[in-house]
């Protein structure tokens, strides 16, 4: 490559959100670019659980989002060779204010396909659920499961092989119309540029990210096993603390009621904002998590009594076979506290910023892509 390039998209970032754009644009016929600043990708896209979550999504253009994301997801496990496997959900009810929530979801759902198990039920979908207290469950067969860093080195892969001229280890470090100055000092000429880098845009436009309205969220998860005797979850698994979590099931109104219960009995659950998720990897062994902090104090530091409070959840509705602990994480990603579903902004003509998805990157990040790149063909 000389000191300039023409393309038609140059995106920077390399997570699922900039895949994302980088295929649509592929797939529309433009000659795209990619920069990614590390040699792979390192942040919140390959540091979750890999769920698509679509009954996680309130009802409306959000969920409908998330259901084109999941035929995404499917169709590209396909051509890229990654395990996209349609498990679905499972939630479980331990009380009877969690049962009741479940069934009034269930009443007012639009999703099709959903069912409520009784407990005996649940109990043969996941042979490994605590039978004591059981209320029972409530499964969709909406969500998809990926290994998250198999995944999204599989998309990599599959979009250079679809023509997508992949600068890996390769900072931007300026932007204006048209034009992006990488750290080696070429200029990359695009009629359209995506900056999908997460609250990381804050360098290359501090006044915007300033402005912007978005905080960072630290969560906590981690890996156990591996499993024995190919030990396979199923449904990905939650319990009742999920439902406070997802707006998926605000509209419940049962749902004050057992916020109430449970801000007394898991007060210290809630002040870490833990809710316990359980989803697979291609190795076995299961993911679980996890905890949400908010804000820039946040370091490094992964805290044990966190830790300990999770695996405590978690051993209230699942038994695993093998619940040692094998990896310990964390991760953050950018959202914005108003509770708006993303932040797009255009610093300069052709330039997009687009980022502040939340903790559903996995879930809506393929279908916001192919929607971005809808709109410049309307434009």
């Amino acid at each position: 490559m000389t000191n300039a390039a023409d393309v038609g998209v140059l995106v920077v970032g390399g997570g699922v959100l900039g895949l994302g754009h980088a295929i649509a644009a592929l797939r529309a016929g433009h000659r795209v670019m990619l920069c990614e600043r590390d040699s792979v990708a390192r942040g919140a896209s390959v540091r979750n659980f890999g769920m698509i979550w679509p009954i996680g999504q309130p009802r409306g253009p959000l969920q409908q989002q998330a259901l084109r994301s999941r035929q995404l997801w499917s169709e590209l496990g396909e051509l890229a060779g990654f395990r996209c496997e349609a498990t679905g959900s499972l939630h479980v009810a331990y009380a009877d204010d969690e049962w009741q929530v479940l069934e009034q979801f269930a009443d007012d759902a639009v999703l099709p396909g959903l069912e409520l198990l009784s407990a005996g039920e649940a109990i043969r979908r996941q042979p490994r659920l605590c039978e004591s207290g059981l209320r029972g469950g409530l499964f969709s067969p909406h969500e998809a499961n990926v290994d998250p860093g198999a995944a999204v080195a599989a998309l990599h892969r599959f979009a250079e092989r679809e023509g997508l001229e992949r600068r890996l280890g390769t900072a931007v470090v300026a932007i204006e119309s048209g034009v992006a100055t990488l750290a080696s000092g070429t200029r990359v000429t695009a009629e359209h540029i995506v900056v999908c880098t997460g609250d990381d845009f804050r360098g290359l436009f501090p006044e915007l990210f300033a402005a912007s309205g978005l905080v960072r969220c630290k969560l906590q998860m981690l890996a156990l096993g591996p499993q024995p005797d190919g030990f396979r979850l199923g449904p990905m698994c939650a319990a009742g603390l999920t439902l406070l979590h997802y707006p998926g099931f605000a509209a419940c109104p049962g749902l004050a009621a057992l916020r109430a219960r449970l801000a007394v009995e898991r007060a210290a659950e809630i002040a870490r904002g833990i809710h316990v998720l359980v989803s697979q990897r291609d190795d076995g062994c299961l993911i679980v998590g996890d905890s949400h902090e908010y804000g820039d104090g946040f370091g490094p530091v992964l805290d044990a009594a966190t830790e300990r409070l999770i695996l405590d959840y978690l051993r209230t509705f699942l038994a695993v076979p093998n619940a040692e602990v094998v990896e310990r994480w964390s991760g953050s990603y950018a959202l914005q506290r108003g509770g708006e579903p993303i932040f797009r902004a255009g610093p300069a003509p052709g330039v997009e910023v687009v980022t502040g998805v939340g903790g559903s990157g996995m879930t809506r990040s393929l279908a916001i892509g192919e929607e971005t790149v809808g709109r410049w063909r309307t434009s």
